[in-house]
């Protein structure tokens, strides 16, 4: 087995924890990104022991920052001659009231929207280097709640923010910005980087934890008649490092999957070549100071 270089981010708990476990028993050398340090240590020795796999390393940054996303990227780069697979997993839920992070972006779409497609576009130089590289993103169908032709004007929502809007674009904004990616892989004839999304489902993860005193009654009380219905973060995570690895997934690319590995049709009711570039246009203002 060719043991592969892989970076999953937000992997201290939840589907990202589960992810590294998985790819960790498989004997992959894996490393762990998260937030934390402390939280991050203890994932790293929990899935060592749990795995036998000693192979595993960590990175720290705060993905709602883009000069964290640079010097984590830089952090890899500068310790790995090549990467196998990046599973972009982190993600988060803000609350009812706007949040801006430190460099004035409004922070989910800063995470969960900003950071997989800068961090993309950083380690594609190493993912390159592997004869099958893969990006695996994690979205939602929350994406379905985006009405994306509305809001173009103001992807950032300083004039139209609400809890479940935000969330709901920045999972449908970051399948559009995959998608693009994956077409300017193609039209530069690079053939052995792949592009994927995964929707997990609903998982019991600390997705939004921090922010959950935050969240309005509604969203509260749905949470909790949800519970019942609500998976372990195993399936997901499994079906992460299915796509990060499998032979039979090899060379596909620009598909969505389910929790379960098969491939979804997605809802393009607002997606169309004009939004498209307008959004990437946008994020790529946002992410060039950090691509120079």
């Amino acid at each position: 087995m060719h043991i592969k270089n892989i970076l999953v981010t937000g992997a201290n708990s939840g589907i990202g924890y589960q992810t590294a476990l998985t790819l960790a028993k498989q004997g992959h050398h894996v490393i762990i990104h998260g937030r934390n340090e402390q939280k991050v240590n203890i994932a790293v020795n929990e899935i060592r022991e749990q795995s036998g796999n000693e192979n595993i390393d960590s990175v720290i940054a705060d993905l709602s920052l883009m000069t964290d996303v640079k010097q984590l990227a830089d952090h890899i780069k500068g310790k790995y001659g090549y990467l196998d697979t990046l599973v972009n997993n982190a993600g988060s839920q803000m609350g009812k009231e706007r949040l801006v992070t430190a460099e004035d972006h409004e922070k989910t779409m800063a995470i969960n929207t900003f950071a997989p497609l800068l961090l993309s576009k950083l380690l594609l130089p190493l993912l390159t280097q592997s004869p099958d590289g893969r990006i695996i993103t994690v979205s939602s169908a929350s994406y379905n709640q985006g009405t994306s032709d509305q809001y173009l004007d103001d992807i950032e929502l300083e004039h139209n923010y609400g809890f479940g809007r935000a969330y709901g674009l920045s999972k449908l904004y970051v399948l559009w910005l995959m998608w693009h990616l994956n077409n300017e892989l193609q039209e530069k004839g690079i053939k052995n980087v792949t592009i994927n999304c995964m929707e997990p489902g609903s998982a019991l993860t600390k997705l939004g934890s921090e922010q959950a005193k935050n969240r309005p009654l509604w969203m509260k009380i749905l949470i909790v008649l949800w519970l019942p219905m609500i998976r372990n973060p195993k399936t997901p995570g499994q079906t992460n490092a299915w796509l990060a690895t499998s032979n039979e997934v090899r060379g596909l690319t620009g598909m969505f999957f389910d929790s379960k590995g098969r491939i979804q049709k997605e809802n393009r009711k607002y997606y169309s070549l004009e939004n498209d570039q307008r959004l990437w246009d946008y994020c790529m203002k946002v992410c060039a100071p950090f691509l120079k």
